[in-house]
């Protein structure tokens, strides 16, 4: 919780402050698509996981937040759709779904064939990858399990992040801490050589206060489906083909126009790839 509450500060100090400088890849291949015949304005209701910071969550005025949450009004902008979002516990996400209550499931259930045989995917417009951190002191210039060879890794304890860590880089010194913050810690004293976590999670710890402009980040991001990475996709009700066609079509053209882009500036301080 405690970790919680610190990423959610960074994140309302990266949104406070004027939009990072980087020009994000294009995350998704643009496909030739028509808009479906739908209404302009078609009123679409779209759910959130409440709890996945950076992702969705509820703001500080209790309004639904986070950057899939802005990237789905967006997609809805381009597709003139007239989408609202609730933000609801995990557990009520694909319950609600699959009641009718909601028409989108923005973020929350895994992609799992469970969850696929009861909603619709859309095309991914973001993928979790795992990320490196260092001093700014540090002479080392590359990731690789050979630059970090005998180096001290910190890692939170249990997670996948850690068992990635011991299958690839079983040559360096890894050491578990109890969360990000502690293992953020380690690095800014010197206990530890780099860090490894959550890509965004990373980078708001390097970007913000408790690192005191003390590291950098290690190389770019790493994605391995078999540990920490996740395509993040919307989850559309089964009987609702030509809404998730819609929302293809406007996430399309929300990262076409520059919109995923600003989004992403917005709530990330360093460039996630």
């Amino acid at each position: 919780m405690f970790f919680t509450l610190l990423l959610l500060s960074e994140i309302a100090v990266a949104q406070e402050n004027p939009p990072a400088s980087y020009q994000p890849p294009q995350f998704r291949t643009v496909e030739e698509q028509v808009r479906p015949k739908l209404p302009d304005n078609l009123a679409v209701k779209l759910i959130a996981d409440e709890d996945f910071a950076p992702y969705s969550f509820r703001s500080r005025t209790g309004s639904p937040a986070g950057i899939s949450v802005e990237i789905a009004i967006a997609a809805c902008e381009q597709a003139r759709l007239a989408c609202t979002v609730e933000v609801l516990p995990f557990a009520e996400i694909l319950p609600a779904l699959a009641r009718g209550e909601a028409d989108v499931a923005v973020t929350g259930p895994r992609l799992d064939e469970k969850t696929l045989a009861a909603a619709r995917m859309t095309r991914p417009y973001f993928r979790i990858m795992g990320r490196f951190a260092v001093a700014d002191t540090s002479t080392l210039d590359a990731a690789s399990a050979s630059a970090l060879y005998g180096r001290r890794i910190g890692v939170v304890k249990d997670t996948v992040h850690a068992r990635w860590l011991a299958a690839y880089y079983a040559s360096a010194r890894i050491t578990p801490y109890a969360d990000l913050a502690a293992a953020g810690a380690a690095l800014k004293s010197g206990e530890v050589d780099a860090i490894f976590g959550d890509n965004l999670q990373v980078i708001y710890w390097v970007a913000g206060e408790a690192a005191a402009n003390c590291c950098r980040l290690l190389g770019g991001a790493y994605s391995d489906f078999d540990y920490f990475s996740r395509n993040l996709s919307f989850l559309v009700r089964r009987d609702r083909p030509e809404l998730a066609q819609a929302l293809d079509y406007g996430l399309d053209k929300a990262q076409e126009i520059g919109a995923t882009a600003k989004i992403l500036r917005t709530y990330v301080p360093l460039d996630p790839w």
